[in-house]
């Protein structure tokens, strides 16, 4: 394969650049908002040199228990991440192995399990819950969550099952395996990068889900995204509180990716090299 000329790389250095900056400029604003005076919020032209304050931060977690809100939203989001990827991956598998000609029709209809609007079905869900008496609940929350992640894992999974060679498996048997320590000692390992996919993917929309969250909790359950948006109201709109909230809001998330990075690179180019 031919080296890029200079002009190339300079050609891509600069579109690389300008990527890098319109991505990474929101959240340059956020981070900046959540440390400029309240006074200079708005200022034209824009302050760029001021002097930072963190009162944004200490009415964030004084005014309000924010530091519940983040703790619950991280029990539903690893908790869905976790079920999902389990009930999901099992399903994945048995979809990838057994041969039927309706199997494709049972994958569908997982799938088709994702592709309901969630304003469609948050109001049966409130109805269901308070029954229950799992309404303002991490539990509630964490099964709302599944029901969409479980079909997302079961399709991204499968794709990665069907790569592993069914001759390991059969390799396994002979050696004494049963099909449950086939699957976990096995297959599963061979397909950790599809796991790390799903997880990040799982994690994400738990992490960020904003209407279930808004309608099936209250103040024992609430999630750091709803606690954000408290701050707006009709009469006032705290930026500099919602802007503190929203830049603690990204850190989870982009530590979660960062700890599954090795394991997401090799999932995500997997299959695009035999």
């Amino acid at each position: 394969m031919n080296k890029p000329s200079t002009q190339q790389t300079i050609l891509i250095y600069i579109a690389l650049t300008i990527v890098l900056i319109v991505f990474m400029t929101p959240i340059y604003l956020i981070a900046s908002s959540s440390v400029k005076p309240s006074p200079i919020m708005f200022q034209k032209p824009p302050a760029f040199l001021f002097s930072p304050t963190f009162e944004h931060y200490k009415d964030l977690f004084g005014m309000r228990p924010f530091g519940k809100f983040i703790l619950n939203s991280l029990i539903v989001a690893l908790g869905s991440t976790a079920f999902s990827l389990t009930i999901g991956s099992l399903a994945a598998y048995a979809i990838s192995r057994i041969r039927h000609k309706r199997m494709n029709d049972v994958a569908f209809w997982i799938l088709s399990m994702r592709m309901f609007p969630p304003i469609a079905v948050v109001v049966p869900y409130y109805i269901i819950f308070k029954t229950a008496g799992l309404l303002d609940t991490p539990l509630a929350l964490i099964i709302v969550y599944s029901t969409a992640n479980i079909p997302l894992t079961v399709w991204l999974m499968k794709g990665f099952f069907d790569e592993v060679p069914t001759a390991l498996e059969e390799a396994a048997a002979v050696d004494g395996y049963g099909l449950i320590e086939t699957f976990l000692r096995v297959t599963l390992p061979l397909a950790a990068p599809g796991l790390a996919v799903s997880a990040v993917f799982c994690f994400i929309f738990s992490w960020n889900e904003f209407l279930f969250a808004l309608m099936l909790t209250g103040s024992e359950a609430q999630t750091a995204t709803v606690a954000v948006m408290s701050f707006w109201s009709s009469d006032a709109v705290q930026w500099g509180r919602i802007m503190a909230g929203s830049f603690i809001i990204l850190i989870p998330g982009v530590i979660f990716v960062l700890t599954c990075q090795r394991w997401l690179v090799r999932g995500l180019t997997m299959g695009s090299v035999k």
